[in-house]
C-alpha cells in the first residue's frame, strides 16, 4: 500500500519550480509589448542597463550565456534599435555595445513588467516574510558562492 500523503518536493526541485514559473509568467507579460522577445532579452537589458558599455564577452559573462546565444540576443536587440556596436577605444579587436535611448526607455517599460511579476508572486506574503525570504535566500546563495 502506498502513502497517500504526496512529498514535497527537494529544496533544488523547489527553486526550479519558482524560476520557471517567473520566467514563464514574465513571458507572457512581454508577449503583450509584441516585439517578440523573451526572458533573455529581459535579462540581457536589464545586464546592458548597469554594465553598458560593455563588449559582447562581457555581457555574456555577466547573464551566463554562451557567445552564439549573445550574438543572437545582441542581433534582435539591435534589429529593435535598442542597441548599438561601436568600435572599442582600447580594443581594437572588439566591439562596445551601447544602449540605446529606445533601449533603456524599453528596458523602464520591462522592469515595471517584472516588478509586476514579483509583486504577483509574492502577494500572499507579508511584508515581514518578504524580508525573511530574501534573508533566507541571500543566505543559502552566499553559502553556494565561492570563497
Amino acid at each position: 500500500m502506498t502513502d497517500p500523503t504526496p512529498m514535497p518536493p527537494s529544496f533544488g526541485l523547489l527553486l526550479r519550480q519558482v524560476r520557471d514559473g517567473l520566467v514563464r509568467q514574465l513571458d507572457l507579460t512581454m508577449a503583450e509589448e509584441g516585439l517578440g522577445i523573451g526572458f533573455t532579452h529581459y535579462i540581457g537589458l536589464k545586464a546592458l542597463a548597469c554594465k553598458a558599455p560593455c563588449t559582447a564577452a562581457e555581457l555574456g559573462h555577466a547573464i551566463d550565456q554562451v557567445p552564439s546565444a549573445v550574438t543572437r540576443l545582441l542581433d534582435r536587440l539591435e534589429e529593435l534599435g535598442c542597441i548599438r556596436r561601436q568600435p572599442h577605444e582600447q580594443d581594437r579587436r572588439a566591439l562596445q555595445i551601447m544602449l540605446t535611448d529606445e533601449g533603456r526607455a524599453l528596458w523602464l517599460r520591462l522592469k515595471a513588467r517584472g516588478d509586476q511579476v514579483i509583486d504577483l508572486a509574492m502577494h500572499d506574503l507579508a511584508p515581514a516574510e518578504r524580508d525573511q525570504l530574501f534573508s533566507l535566500l541571500t543566505r543559502v546563495r552566499d553559502a553556494l558562492s565561492p570563497p
